[in-house]
């Protein structure tokens, strides 16, 4: 099925009251390097794991745990080990214990699968924290997959697939993708059948595939940890050694996304939606400009998908009533940068496509500077927002380490008329020309 860092598969977790692992440390303190940089601060310890860390006075702590590896691929294998991390024995642990834990000391958590990666997500009071990096260290690196939970997790995903499979909107959205990234690429590669396809095999043979896949991916080296909210950085390093110091250095390769070509060329695709009656029908567009999130007009872009954004709401249903609402967002991460336009409307999405396009045309000679300061302010508004925001910092954080920039970053602020409008010519294509075109009709 398709795994990817814009639709990730999600396993939640919550609950009541268990076990718990004491909070003294039972040795001594050790020093580690610490790096200041961005604002926030970094150790590595010898086996190689990474630990990144804000400490703040939010009253609470959220968590990330990052496995990078080559071999997170498309076979469905890291899509059930996800699964079982959370469900089943790990470290000491019985699989009862292990949800007990999360039910006990976990308030709010999820994990997801994308190519290339695993990720967990925890977020939880301070005094838990001795708990829960014992927790992430057992369910990430000292996993058990006992058949119990090998083939409950099994039957889950599989019906997690099906969901996919019969999902009567989904094909037509997996064609998108194909048009706009490439029927190869990690973000668009389909593989359902393959997916369930190991959900059906024997527990005691899928346990064994699952042993051999994390001896292969769940390497410490290949390993982030990012943690923001109220700790104390000494008992922070304190526990991250005692958790996850105790495995040996290993490290493998990563797996390499591929960048994604500029969408040149003009493709209309037209699909039944299984959602909307008629008269009703969504228009997306599509097109990647090329400009990954470390690229010079990366900042000008975001301002651009930001200022057109208020552009169409301001034409199509502002003026002329064709729409409720447009979305416009401009996406740009380590391989592509990614315009994306949706639009529900009861008109004929191709008079509305060449409508997006006027409206795109007249920014290509002209950006209203009075438009662009209420666009700052907007953008200045949301950073003072996220600035105490511990889920904002993490996502900022882990964007910054692993994307090498994330889009709070980018100086959109400094954004002048003269290079908005040099970007919309270079970057923006005209009607027909150079994007991806869907139009779900309603039936």
């Amino acid at each position: 099925m398709q795994i990817n860092r814009r639709d990730t598969l999600k396993a939640f977790f919550g609950g009541a009251a268990a076990t718990s692992l004491p909070l003294a440390l039972p040795f001594p303190a050790r020093a580690f390097p610490v790096n200041q940089a961005g604002g926030h601060q970094t150790f590595t310890l010898d086996n190689g794991l990474r630990t990144h860390f804000i400490a703040n006075n939010s009253g609470y702590v959220t968590a990330a745990l990052v496995l990078r590896s080559k071999e997170i691929t498309h076979n469905g294998l890291a899509h059930l080990c996800e699964h079982t991390s959370c469900a089943g024995a790990a470290g000491n642990m019985s699989a009862a214990q292990v949800t007990a834990l999360f039910k006990d000391c976990v308030q709010d958590s999820n994990a997801t699968t994308e190519a290339g990666a695993l990720r967990w997500f925890a977020s939880f009071l301070p005094q838990y924290l001795p708990q829960v990096t014992d927790l992430l260290s057992a369910i990430s690196l000292d996993q058990k997959f006992d058949l119990e939970t090998v083939a409950a997790q099994q039957r889950v995903v599989r019906e997690e697939l099906y969901l996919d499979k019969y999902n009567p909107s989904l094909a037509a959205e997996q064609k998108f993708d194909r048009e706009l990234f490439g029927k190869s690429h990690p973000y668009a590669k389909e593989t359902l059948e393959e997916e369930i396809a190991r959900c059906k095999i024997a527990p005691e043979k899928c346990a064994a595939e699952l042993g051999a896949f994390a001896d292969r991916t769940r390497l410490p080296g290949n390993m982030d940890l990012f943690v923001v909210g109220s700790i104390e950085p000494n008992a922070l390093q304190d526990l991250v050694q005692k958790s996850f110091g105790r495995f040996a250095r290993a490290e493998g390769p990563r797996l390499d996304i591929p960048r994604v070509d500029v969408t040149r060329a003009y493709k209309p695709l037209v699909e039944p939606s299984f959602e909307l009656q008629r008269p009703m029908s969504e228009l997306r567009i599509a097109w990647n400009t090329g400009v990954c999130n470390t690229g010079a007009d990366a900042r000008t872009l975001l301002a651009l998908g930001s200022y057109l954004g208020t552009a169409l709401f301001d034409e199509l249903r502002e003026k002329d009533g064709d729409t409720y609402t447009p979305d416009v967002s401009y996406e740009p991460d380590a391989c592509s940068g990614v315009f994306r336009v949706a639009i529900s409307s009861s008109k004929d999405p191709q008079k509305v496509e060449k409508k997006v396009f006027e409206v795109v045309d007249k920014m290509k000679s002209a950006i209203d500077a009075k438009e662009l300061a209420r666009l700052r302010d907007r953008i200045a508004l949301k950073r003072c927002k996220e600035a105490g925001d511990n889920q904002a910092l993490l996502d900022r954080l882990v964007d910054r380490t692993l994307e090498g920039c994330g889009v709070g970053d980018l100086a959109v602020d400094t954004v002048t008329p003269e290079e908005m409008m040099a970007a919309a010519r270079k970057y923006m294509p005209s009607h027909r020309e150079g994007y991806v075109r869907l139009a779900l009709k309603g039936q």
